[in-house]
């Protein structure tokens, strides 16, 4: 979203201010553990969440986001994006998927193109076709399972996938939710990489999915500063109009809105619901947006802080989002963090050490 930073950190300086009076209750979450599906030595995503030391750094979109105007990097969600990301020290890469036309799951970003035509009308050849360089799934994860094996018992080739939430413009009818989560998981099955890949988003429906259909890959649920806004706050700020949804399949008791017809999203009444969201879900890592953490710090110094520390009593790993300088990897590292996501080889740079092999 391009939204307007300075008018977000003002909005969410009260919605801060507010929620953080109340404190955070201490839950214990348990997350399920699984062992390597190969008799060589590998390391898993339940290795990753258990990481002596932070923050981790975690490639975003492969090196760092880009759609064509940087020419010194690859375009973000390839297949090279992805290779160079890990060849540069990077032991984590996230990646975005969409479902295609013919049940594919193509690596891009948003469930439509500039021209709004949706993915899940095109094959993945007629996607291809327009854009080249998009990749599938199982080629990322050709890619991951390559590193992993050969990083043997130092953390490697972990991917987390980021399961989109899905527009109202291309899923009017709230329909395709459970085809992206069976069509994910097969594919994970398939290259068998259910030990090395994790499941990411902000949609917590999706995530209740993926609970049902693969209990044992770990998953992430995410928050932006959005979330915590009202629904008229949210209009001044991005000038859609909000439709507050009363039918949403897989609500989980929460207000979900669609914001024009691009976003599909459940609001949060303050952060101490999103983590109890968290545990509904069965999440082992909740993350948060730079639009989240920053009016926190701003309204208060130390109480991003505290929000990690809460979540970390409620059993939860905490990830950060995103790193495009080193002045943003600092910020989010002050907060306690466990892993930030980060362009490469700036996140790889500036991690601490991590033991190799794990303990």
């Amino acid at each position: 979203m391009n939204l307007n930073q300075a008018l977000l950190n003002r909005m969410l300086l009260e919605v801060w201010r507010v929620a953080l009076v109340f404190g955070l209750a201490c839950v214990i979450a348990v997350g399920a553990s699984s062992q390597p599906a190969t008799n060589q030595p590998t390391t898993t995503a339940n290795n990753f969440l258990e990481v002596p030391v932070k923050p981790v750094a975690i490639g975003h979109h492969g090196v760092g986001p880009n759609l064509g105007s940087d020419p010194t990097i690859p375009i973000e969600n390839t297949v090279d994006s992805v290779r160079l990301a890990y060849s540069l020290g990077a032991r984590v890469v996230e990646v975005d998927v969409q479902l295609t036309a013919d049940g594919k799951l193509a690596v891009f970003h948003n469930d439509f193109l500039d021209d709004f035509t949706c993915v899940d009308s095109l094959t993945i050849d007629q996607l291809q076709q327009r854009m080249p360089f998009v990749p599938e799934l199982h080629q990322v994860l050709e890619v991951a399972r390559q590193v992993n094996r050969q990083s043997g018992n130092a953390l490697g080739g972990i991917l987390i996938v980021e399961l989109k939430a899905l527009s109202p413009h291309c899923d009017p009818a709230d329909n395709l939710e459970q085809t992206i989560v069976s069509t994910a998981v097969a594919e994970i099955h398939q290259a068998k990489m259910d030990d090395q890949v994790m499941f990411d988003s902000f949609s917590p429906a999706l995530l209740l999915l993926a609970s049902q259909t693969a209990p044992a890959i770990p998953r992430e649920l995410d928050i932006s500063g959005l979330q915590l806004l009202t629904p008229t706050q949210v209009y001044e700020l991005t000038g859609f109009p909000v439709t507050i949804m009363t039918n949403k399949k897989n609500s989980l008791g929460l207000q979900w809105a669609e914001i024009g017809s691009v976003f599909r999203l459940p609001g949060y009444s303050s952060p101490l619901q999103f983590l109890e969201t968290g545990l509904a879900t069965q999440v082992r890592v909740v993350g948060g947006e730079m639009n989240f953490f920053g009016p926190a710090e701003q309204q208060q110094p130390g109480s991003g802080a505290a929000f990690v520390a809460g979540a970390h009593s409620f059993g939860f790993r905490v990830f950060a989002d995103p790193a495009e300088t080193a002045a943003d990897w600092n910020f989010f590292a002050g907060l306690g963090v466990d892993a930030i996501y980060s362009n490469i080889p700036l996140g790889v740079q500036l991690e601490p050490a991590i033991p190799n092999p794990l303990p």
